[in-house]
């Protein structure tokens, strides 16, 4: 057996293993998820690959050779979906979401494949040619060049995701993630770097057969060191939108196929070069080395150490570091938001991998999590004090007022506190307690611990996580006290809410009591009886109406928004409205745009704004709606020629609640459909004038994919 057939039974044993060891643990922890079972089928991809090489490298016959090769390039071409697939979905939160956006992409590199095994099965390889220094060079056909192609595509793309997935994890998720990324990471460059080869030269040598087993070896080895650190396939971490604008991969990847193809350019004036193939992959490893040191976090702490130590400057910039905390923590409306943000920025600013921020209750007898870079939420989110640990607590952070050693001192809410926050690295040094320090009240604590290489706190950075944790404070207290007068203004609005609704069933039950005291005098009158039925029915409808109207309030509004084309939700919204015979109504739909929408929400917006035109319409009239787009957003226009209404009302009351200029409205329909529309990231538009009409229009931005 030769040496590339033994590479890839090794290979192909592993991965077989890793795919019946992920399996027996997904059924026996019962805990599957979509990235574990992709994982599975990857792996087993790779085991059928190295099967075919091995196969293929041990076969004596020209075509037991080609066969196999054939079938290696078959299961090769359908590696980049499921790799894909897998970047999307590994430590993901929001994974459906994503999958959405994504679901064109993954449809593309899923059916190509099939499509070229089904109809070029025979064209994928021309011809083999024998080589003076041994092995095969097999050149490929165009669906073999294709298959190489979306590998290529499938690893950036994948890598890209990895990157993004790696860039937003922090602290311990980071550390957990680490290893799984880089043994993914190293297969991926290498299956970029042979399939750029044999794009190049249009054929495949044998001998990169053994680079290809050679690599999943290594891989598999990252990937299992991956294992030991339990938990992170069950990380959700949430990257940024901004893919091409910051990635790394992205970079790389142009300035590896820029280089290589002058280089290739060059060596083909020259006459050829045996050796190309190996300082190719020599520019590959020295950028993936550049970039992994770049990322390496003992790296960055280590030349700033050593600038701080020569050039006499601080390790921090006080200006940078604060401003950053301020526009942070400015910008977040919601504790877990902020309390997210501020961990997070711990973690990076203080090079620390657990980071944990715990908030105490009202009451002052529980501390409760609400953001850490270490603790899943799997692991206890609450810690009871006794009445003399919460004393102690407080009284420790009224007497100093800075961040406290917890692993030298045993004060009983440190000995709790140490537990609830273990070490998660064995030389990570020792944790520090910041308080959350107000005026008259502590609102809670940070721990930051497990330090990268296990580096001290110094002088100046205490007093910069003092500042922090008072800056923490002063937001927390901030959006407490909006949180407070949030519910003062809701409690405010319901009792308002409640007048009007006592007043319209009040007349609604003054106008039965006085049919219930006149039917026994006048009931012998059919023409009574006809009157006091239909006043029954319009009482009835008034009262459902009433609190139809009352429902939509809601103090919390929930989207569900789901990629909508405009013009068919709008068409399917105004069939649910029939106009009154003296009203016409024209729809003139041409966007042709697809929009996150939530339908049952925005339906309510639209029915409300046509009907409110209805309203304002007096004899006949007619109502114009139409949907236009820009690029950037789409326009749903509801236009009438009604009785308008005032600039004055426009400015002050048209979205306010229990503004109305209707005689029986609440005052609640524009106050309603406003919250929906900027609930969707958009906005009202409103043009009107006395006596001649109006035009509301609603702004909403242009799915991403549209375009």
């Amino acid at each position: 057996m030769n040496l590339s057939a033994l590479l890839a039974y090794i290979s192909s044993g592993i991965c077989g293993l890793f795919c019946i060891a992920y399996l027996v643990l997904t059924f026996v922890h019962q805990r599957g998820s979509l990235a574990r079972w992709v994982f599975c089928a990857s792996m087993a991809i790779l085991c059928l690959e190295g099967l075919a090489m091995g196969f293929g490298a041990s076969a004596t016959r020209v075509d037991d050779f080609l066969y196999w090769q054939q079938i290696r390039l078959v299961a090769l071409s359908f590696l980049p979906a499921l790799w894909i697939l897998f970047s999307l979905t590994y430590a993901r939160g929001k994974v459906r979401r994503t999958l959405s956006k994504w679901r064109w992409t993954l449809i593309a590199f899923c059916a190509t494949p099939a499509v070229l095994a089904a109809f070029y099965y025979d064209s994928y390889i021309l011809f083999r040619q024998l080589r003076s220094e041994g092995g095969v060079t097999i050149l490929l056909g165009w669906p073999g060049q294709a298959c190489h192609f979306l590998m290529i595509i499938g690893t950036v793309l994948s890598i890209m995701n990895l990157e993004r997935t790696f860039r937003a994890a922090v602290g311990a998720m980071r550390w957990q993630v680490k290893y799984m990324i880089l043994g993914l990471g190293t297969l991926f460059l290498v299956r970029f770097y042979t399939s750029t080869q044999a794009l190049l030269f249009a054929n495949v040598h044998t001998g990169m057969d053994m680079i290809d087993s050679i690599g999943l070896i290594v891989s598999s080895l990252l990937i299992l060191r991956a294992l030991t650190r339990s938990g992170h396939f069950n990380i959700e971490v949430y990257p940024s939108h901004a893919v091409l604008s910051n990635s790394l991969t992205v970079l790389l990847t142009g300035i590896y196929l820029l280089v290589v193809g002058v280089l290739a350019k060059f060596v083909a004036l020259i006459g050829g070069d045996i050796a190309f193939p190996l300082k190719a992959l020599g520019v590959l490893v020295a950028l993936v080395l550049l970039a992994t040191l770049l990322q390496s976090d003992h790296f960055r702490l280590n030349v700033r150490q050593f600038v701080s130590r020569h050039f006499k400057r601080p390790m921090h910039d006080y200006r940078t570091v604060w401003s950053r905390f301020t526009e942070e923590t400015a910008s977040h409306v919601s504790q877990p938001e902020l309390c997210k943000s501020l961990v997070e920025l711990i973690a990076e600013i203080f090079d620390s991998h657990s980071v944990s921020l715990w908030l105490l209750d009202p009451e002052q007898s529980h501390l409760r999590l609400s953001a850490s870079t270490s603790l899943s939420e799997t692991d206890s989110q609450s810690i009871e004090l006794e009445s003399r640990v919460a004393r102690s607590l407080k009284a420790s952070f009224d007497k100093i007022r800075r961040p406290i050693d917890i692993d030298k001192t045993e004060e009983s809410w440190a000995r709790l506190l140490r537990e609830r926050n273990p070490k998660k690295f064995e030389h990570g040094g020792n944790r520090i307690c910041i308080p959350m320090n107000t005026k008259d009240s502590l609102l809670g604590v940070v721990i930051v611990g497990d330090r990268v290489a296990g580096a001290q706190f110094t002088e100046p950075e205490f007093d910069i996580l003092n500042s922090v944790g008072t800056h923490a404070a002063s937001s927390l207290l901030n959006l407490q006290l909006s949180s407070k007068l949030v519910e003062t203004r809701e409690l405010e609005a319901f009792q308002t809410m409640a007048a009007f609704f006592v007043h319209d069933l009040k007349n609604a039950a003054s106008t039965l009591n006085i049919m219930v005291k006149n039917l026994p005098v006048h009931w012998e009158n059919p023409e009574f009886r006809e009157d006091a039925l239909r006043g029954i029915s319009k009482t009835g409808d008034r009262i459902n109406n009433l609190i139809g109207r009352l429902s939509n309030v809601q103090s919390q509004l929930q989207i569900e928004a789901k990629d909508t084309g405009v013009d068919r939700f709008v068409e399917t919204t105004l069939e649910r409205w029939q106009p009154p015979t003296e009203i016409s109504l024209n729809a003139d739909l041409d966007s042709r745009s697809t929009a996150d929408i939530d339908v049952d929400q925005m339906g309510k917006v639209i029915l409300n704004l046509v009907i409110n035109a209805s309203e304002s319409i007096e004899g006949g009239g007619h109502i114009e709606v139409s949907t236009r787009s820009d690029g950037n957003s789409v326009t749903i226009s509801v236009a009438d020629n009604g009785c308008g209404m005032s600039p004055d009302f426009i400015k002050k009351n048209l979205f306010r609640p229990f503004k109305t200029t209707k005689q029986r409205g609440l005052g609640i329909g524009m106050f309603q459909s406003k919250m929906i529309v900027e609930a969707h990231r958009g906005r009202f538009q409103v043009e009107s004038e006395e006596g001649r009409g109006s035009t509301f229009k609603i702004l909403l931005p242009v799915d991403e994919n549209t375009h």
